[in-house]
């Protein structure tokens, strides 16, 4: 290659290499500023739920495995409402959590209850999701969307936390951490 003289320009072809340079970093940097911005958080974010503050919606249904479950009954408990789908990845991540949390209420004989609701599911789905991941606490089919509409879920997972008079206490968007699950349980349970 000869060097272009002072106060000549470069070769079109070399002004074309730069041209084509510059718009693969561009790309790159839209594309990693898309990714960062549509990732899902590690850890969900309180939301300003209406509901806060208020008695928790009625939900009375039956489980997938035929058990009875109902906000009203369980007052004197402390109730997390953990809204999910299995074609959710965020559900997952969340799933073990809420699973350790399971444990840890049974193994302490807290007052404690979780019950998930499925929403925006097939029933095959749901049950995968509930067998692969071991889930022992009941589990609701929402597939008309009602439970999901009267708590003001947009999409999953959504989490509500009901003190023991079953007022809502909290609401939390996105895949809950087992310390804030823990942190949560224990607010809602002085609430």
């Amino acid at each position: 290659m000869t060097a272009v003289p002072p106060g000549t320009t470069a070769t079109p072809r070399r002004r074309h290499a730069a041209r084509w340079a510059a718009g693969l970093v561009a790309a790159a940097l839209v594309a990693l500023a898309l990714v960062a911005a549509t990732r899902p958080s590690a850890q969900a974010s309180s939301v300003a739920s209406p509901l806060v503050g208020r008695p928790a919606p009625a939900l009375s249904a039956r489980s997938f495995g035929g058990q009875g479950v109902s906000l009203a009954a369980d007052r004197g408990q402390v109730v997390v409402v953990n809204f999910f789908a299995s074609w959710c990845p965020p559900c997952a991540a969340e799933e073990p959590n809420l699973a350790r949390l399971a444990f840890e209420v049974s193994r302490q004989r807290l007052p404690v209850r979780l019950v998930s609701v499925d929403i925006d599911d097939s029933t095959a789905g749901a049950r995968r999701f509930v067998a692969q991941w071991g889930v022992t606490w009941p589990v609701v089919p929402d597939h008309s969307g009602r439970f999901a509409g009267e708590f003001g879920v947009g999409s999953p997972p959504m989490t509500f936390f009901v003190d023991r008079s079953g007022t809502v206490v909290a609401a939390f968007s996105g895949p809950m951490t087992y310390r804030q699950l823990e942190a949560t349980v224990a607010m809602a349970s002085h609430a």
